[in-house]
């Protein structure tokens, strides 16, 4: 049975895990949508989202393989307190041009927050259920909600995505928890060289981020520039499945399925309509994913959670001709118990890997320079078919099974893992 102490490490790691995920997923408004007014201030905050989401990444990263045991808690406090300072300092601004720079900050504290926190609770069994249930959350709110329509930021579930009370509480408990883990910090035995730092998942992790981002960027060059052929499409699938496959090579063992498995999930959570608001829908979310999570702690399969994945393109290949209402929300459920069984499922060595195989579903992948009629992702292009986003998405997921079976080839299998959610 959990204990009080184990409940507050849940609740601590969900609101967490829910703050980091929104700054680097989910673009926080400012006081009011209407400052965006201009195509021009459009398409630079539009543009500032994957570069910071991307920069972001590679700092969880760069935080879960640097920081010192036992600071964890206490490092995700401070990168809180410091995210909602900026904030509500953004929040408090007129300007249009401050929410570009508010993306890159809130990205870079958000990337502190996601490493050390995933870190600490990847150790503690309900701090790691807590965690994966925030980010699995913030994970679908942000791919099936319709952040932007034409011009202006949307106002709908403005809550969620303006959380002043969701930092505030994560602040307070991940400085509760701090001083309830203190104990646990200890000093640094002999310092480290520089040579000497594992700088693998950080290697792993910039590939990755800088090849996905450099492929959408292209593709949505291409599509703006009226190239709308196979070729574009196909090229970009095939620099995203590499990029994963290398990025999965370079961790120790088996670990790199995690990213594999991520860089698909991704790519199907894209390819999912949009719609206004989730509302008390929220609660059904929470409750799949949940049941997803508990389904992945107890039957781990790296390949069925591909199988989910791939069934969730088959689906959005033949949307539009579903009713409008039945496809957003059956695609939303079960995306939320795939994104769920995929973030129980997790099974690494090392500590920093699982950091990037959670943190890689963040990154965009090239459905989001796909437009088509049910996803509001502004590209500046014309819209095409919900199928072809589908058949992208669906391409990405058959290439990382391949890919995943050609690593369980390569690379034994390895005893049990220390680190499991």
């Amino acid at each position: 049975m959990p204990t009080f102490g184990d409940g507050v490490d849940a609740v601590s790691a969900f609101a967490g895990a829910a703050i980091a995920g929104i700054a680097l997923f989910v673009p926080f408004t400012s006081r009011s949508s209407s400052v965006i007014d201009t195509p021009y201030q459009m398409a630079s905050w539009a543009n500032s989202i994957p570069r910071a989401t991307t920069l972001g990444l590679i700092v969880a990263v760069v935080v879960a393989v640097l920081i010192r045991p036992g600071l964890d808690w206490l490092v995700a406090a401070c990168a809180t307190a410091a995210l909602g300072l900026n904030y509500f300092v953004g929040h408090a601004m007129d300007s249009a041009e401050v929410l570009t720079t508010q993306n890159y900050v809130n990205a870079l504290f958000g990337g502190v927050i996601f490493g050390a926190l995933c870190l600490c609770s990847l150790q503690m069994r309900w701090a790691a259920a807590g965690f994966a249930l925030g980010s699995v959350a913030v994970f679908v709110y942000g791919q099936v909600i319709a952040l932007v329509t034409e011009n202006t930021l949307t106002t709908t579930d403005r809550a969620v995505h303006s959380p002043s009370g969701l930092i505030i509480a994560a602040v307070v408990l991940l400085a509760v928890n701090s001083v309830r883990h203190r104990h646990t910090i200890k000093p640094p035995a002999v310092p480290q060289l520089t040579a000497d730092l594992p700088m693998v998942p950080i290697v792993s992790a910039t590939i990755l981020a800088l090849s996905v981002l450099l492929a959408t960027e292209w593709l949505q060059r291409e599509f703006s520039g009226g190239h709308r052929g196979f070729w574009p499409i196909a090229l970009a699938v095939a620099v995203t499945v590499f990029a994963a496959f290398v990025a999965a090579t370079l961790l120790p063992g088996r670990d790199g399925a995690a990213v594999l498995v991520a860089v698909s999930l991704a790519a199907a959570g894209d390819s999912v309509i949009d719609g206004p608001s989730l509302g008390w829908k929220i609660v059904l979310v929470l409750g799949a994913a949940a049941a997803g999570i508990l389904a992945g702690l107890r039957w781990a399969s790296p390949l069925a959670v591909l199988c989910g994945t791939g069934a969730l393109c088959v689906f959005v290949t033949f949307s539009e001709r579903l009713p409008w209402t039945f496809v957003w929300m059956v695609g939303t459920l079960v995306l939320a118990v795939v994104a769920g069984y995929a973030f129980g499922s997790i099974r690494v060595s090392y500590g920093p890997s699982a950091v990037l195989g959670l943190g890689a579903v963040y990154l965009p992948s090239i459905l989001w320079s796909i437009p088509t009629g049910l996803r509001n992702w502004p590209t500046g292009a014309e819209p095409v078919s919900e199928a072809t986003a589908g058949r992208a998405a669906l391409a990405i997921t058959i290439g990382g099974a391949a890919a995943l079976l050609l690593l369980y080839r390569i690379r034994s299998a390895e005893p049990t893992p220390a680190v499991t959610p």
